[in-house]
């Protein structure tokens, strides 16, 4: 009997073992949890910028995947500082290698109460290189915008997921 207990851990994973002590696995399904109900709840305002404008996209895109019709009861105000930087640079004085920052700022703003309850500020780094050739220089130096809004988009939205997750259960239930 002690065997099957064994083989059956084994087959269904640490998942299924751990299913009692309240571990849950951080990278699940957006449309699953509590917190995806309070995450399609937030209105992602304009952000400035042509990568603010992707960021914005992508945003909205994770928040509501499915596209939901969900009351707003946040709002998602967002700032973006971006730098260039030439690394690399060869004997001639030329950079050979371009490095993007981009700096996101983000506050979550409760709707109705105005009271700000999330201030974060995320960094991400990402180069490409520099061409004699102008055009795949522009294409480069697009191509690590998107990355570096790929990654942005992915480290807010768990951010406020896990936000969510510890609020939620210090939060009074709301009365019937």
């Amino acid at each position: 009997m002690a065997r099957r207990r064994v083989l059956a851990v084994l087959a269904f994973g640490p998942p299924l073992a751990m299913s009692g002590c309240g571990w849950t696995p951080l990278y699940a399904e957006p449309a699953s949890g509590p917190a995806s109900a309070e995450l399609r709840a937030i209105y992602v305002e304009p952000i400035l910028q042509r990568i603010g404008q992707r960021l914005e996209l992508s945003l909205r895109a994770s928040l509501n995947p499915t596209g939901e019709p969900t009351p707003e009861r946040y709002r998602l105000r967002t700032t973006l500082a971006t730098a260039l930087t030439n690394l690399g640079i060869e004997s001639q004085g030329l950079a050979s290698l371009g490095k993007l920052d981009v700096f996101a700022t983000y506050t979550l703003i409760d709707s109705k109460s105005q009271k700000i309850l999330l201030v974060n500020t995320v960094h991400v780094a990402n180069s490409f290189d520099l061409n004699p050739n102008q055009y795949s220089t522009v294409i480069g130096g697009d191509d690590a915008a998107v990355r570096s809004v790929a990654e942005l988009d992915q480290e807010i939205v768990t951010r406020l997921a896990l936000f969510f997750e510890r609020r939620l259960p210090e939060q009074p239930p709301a009365p019937s």
